[in-house]
């Protein structure tokens, strides 16, 4: 099976996310994210881990003994060349200490060197594109409402991929509040 950790959006910026992820699949014909995957933040993709239940019991050890650090902001769109198109996000100091300090758990757990300065933030929108495609879509999230959404670091979840080719919510683990 294959797994990735993140941070599930909710509330008005899932809304959001899912919303303007319609509006430009349809527009577009691309690839309907919306449809395949929920709105989140990648935290630590695991690759190659089969059994993900130490990644789990890391988790939950790791959720209940911290309480929810930090804040990410989503607050305009932003592209990768000409792969992506997404929300871009903006963790501040504390969620920043607090994913580093989980990715760091995770990766002497596994093994998995991620290398946490590459680690860049973003929702995405779109993907799967031609370079065509995306200068086309560049140029249309001009025309849309950019997001403005803080969201609390309240939860890591493990996301999996199910047999109907979606990522679906495996399981959420919810930080304390303060």
């Amino acid at each position: 099976m294959k797994y990735f950790i993140g941070h599930l959006i909710s509330g008005k910026a899932a809304e959001w996310h899912t919303n303007t992820a319609k509006k430009i699949s349809e527009k577009f014909n691309t690839w309907k994210i919306y449809e395949k995957i929920p709105p989140h933040i990648t935290i630590f993709y695991p690759e190659g881990v089969e059994d993900i239940n130490a990644i789990r019991n890391y988790i939950q050890d790791w959720t209940r003994k911290n309480k929810a650090l930090g804040s990410f902001r989503l607050s305009e769109f932003d592209r990768f060349d000409d792969r992506v198109v997404f929300a871009k996000v903006e963790a501040d100091e504390s969620a920043i200490k607090a994913i580093e300090d989980l990715r760091k758990g995770l990766q002497d757990m596994t093994g998995i060197t991620e290398d946490f300065p590459n680690w860049h933030p973003h929702a995405t929108l779109a993907y799967k594109l031609s370079p065509e495609e995306i200068n086309k879509i560049w140029e249309y999230t001009n025309e849309l409402d950019k997001p403005n959404f803080t969201l609390l670091l309240n939860n890591i979840t493990i996301f999996r991929y199910a047999e109907d080719q979606k990522w679906v919510v495996d399981e959420s683990f919810l930080l304390p509040q303060f």
